[in-house]
C-alpha cells in the first residue's frame, strides 16, 4: 500500500494511516504497533489499558465510546465495526468533528444500530503532558523483520498482514501542533520512535493503525487522550516500514471533548425490557446524562409515578430490576 501524503506543520512529510493500529515492533530492540521489542503484542496489555474498546472499521481502526458511538479517522470513514470478533451494523448516524474556525476535522464519530458490551470510556480533559506514557493500540502493521539496517537507516520492515497490537511510548514536548493529511486540519500530539530512550515496548504506528486509541492512565484510571491519525516518515524512507526517528501523531481528545461529549449525551436512549425469573430488567445506555425512571399504569393518564430502584452499571447501561405484577405497566425515561 502506498499511503497518501501531504505537508506537515514543522515536519517534512506525513503519510495518511490507512490502518494506523497494528505495531509494527518485533524483535529485541525495537517496540511500536511496530514494537521495537516484541512481536507477540497481540493480545491484551497487562497494564489494563483499554484493549476491549479498539476495533476494526473498514481498512482501519475504530475506538468505541460509549451509548453506540464510535470514534475514527475521517480517511477511514463510517461503517460495520468489530469488538470482540463481533461485527456491529453501523446505523447510518455520524457526525465529523470540526475545528474552532468552523472547518472540517480528519475525525467522524458514527453510531452503531446494537451496543457492544463495554462501558462508556472516559475522556481525557487535558492533553498529555511533555513525557508522559501512553499505549497505543490499533489494527496496524507489526513488525514483519528483526531490526535492521534499512539504507541510511535501522529499524523494521512492516508484517505482510494487519494485527491487532498495542504499543506504548511518551509524548512529545511542545504541546499540540495542526497538521493536514488530505482531510482536513486536526490538532495533534506527537510520539517519536527512539532508539536510545526506549519505554518497555517502544513503538510507532502503521498502516492500519488510523483511528486507533491512545490511551494514558490518569490515576488509577485509563483515559482516551488521542486517536491514532498519521505517521511522520525521513526523508527517502522505503514504504512498509517502520525507522527510529519516526514520528506518530496522535490527533488531541481534549481538543474535541466538549463535541464527543455533546454528541453522545444528545442521543435518545432506548429503554429495553427483558423477563428475569420472576421480575423484569429494565436497561438503557450510559449517555453522560442522568434519566429517571417513570411508570403509569394507564397511557390515557397523566398519572406517571417517579420509580427510585436500584441501579446496577454493567456494560455502558443503567439496569434496575422490578418484581412482576398482575398489573401492566408502562416505563418511560426523563431527563433529572
Amino acid at each position: 500500500m502506498n499511503p497518501h501524503r501531504a505537508r506537515l506543520r514543522n515536519y517534512p512529510w506525513v503519510p495518511v494511516l490507512m490502518s494506523l493500529v497494528a505495531w509494527g515492533g518485533l524483535m529485541s530492540s525495537a517496540s511500536a504497533i511496530v514494537v521495537a521489542n516484541s512481536s507477540t503484542n497481540t493480545n491484551a496489555p497487562s497494564s489494563g489499558s483499554l484493549w476491549s474498546h479498539v476495533g476494526r472499521v473498514n481498512s482501519g481502526s475504530g475506538v468505541y465510546l460509549g451509548a453506540g458511538w464510535v470514534l475514527t479517522a475521517w480517511h477511514i470513514g463510517a461503517g460495520p465495526a468489530t469488538f470482540g470478533g463481533i461485527q456491529f451494523p453501523w446505523d447510518g448516524s455520524s457526525l465529523r468533528l470540526t475545528n474552532s474556525d468552523g472547518s472540517n476535522t480528519d475525525m467522524v464519530l458514527f453510531r452503531l444500530r446494537n451496543l457492544p458490551p463495554l462501558p462508556r470510556i472516559p475522556l481525557a480533559t487535558s492533553t498529555p503532558a511533555a513525557f508522559a506514557q501512553v499505549d497505543m493500540i490499533g489494527y496496524g502493521h507489526i513488525a514483519g523483520s528483526s531490526q535492521t539496517n534499512i539504507g541510511p537507516y535501522t529499524g523494521f520492515y512492516w508484517s505482510a498482514q494487519p494485527f491487532k497490537s498495542w504499543g506504548n511510548n511518551r509524548v512529545n514536548t511542545g504541546g499540540t501542533t495542526v497538521i493536514n493529511v488530505g482531510a482536513g486540519n486536526i490538532t495533534v500530539f506527537s510520539t517519536t520512535f527512539d532508539a536510545l530512550l526506549k519505554t518497555s515496548a517502544e513503538a510507532q504506528a502503521a498502516a492500519g493503525d488510523s483511528g486507533g486509541g491512545v490511551f494514558l492512565k490518569n490515576g488509577s484510571v485509563w483515559q482516551l487522550a488521542g486517536m491514532l491519525n498519521a505517521i511522520g516518515n525521513s526523508a527517502n524512507q522505503p514504504d512498509g516500514t517502520a525507522v527510529y526517528n519516526n514520528r506518530t501523531y496522535s490527533a488531541d481528545i481534549a481538543t474535541y471533548r466538549a463535541q464527543i461529549e455533546a454528541c453522545i449525551a444528545a442521543t435518545s436512549p432506548v429503554l429495553s425490557v427483558k423477563r428475569f425469573n420472576d421480575g423484569v430488567t429494565l436497561c438503557w445506555p450510559d449517555t453522560g446524562v442522568t434519566y429517571e425512571l417513570w411508570l403509569n399504569h394507564n397511557l390515557a393518564s397523566t398519572n406517571w409515578g417517579l420509580l427510585a430502584p436500584a441501579l446496577t452499571l454493567t456494560n455502558g447501561q443503567f439496569c434496575a430490576f422490578l418484581p412482576l405484577t398482575n398489573t401492566a405497566v408502562f416505563f418511560r425515561l426523563q431527563k433529572q
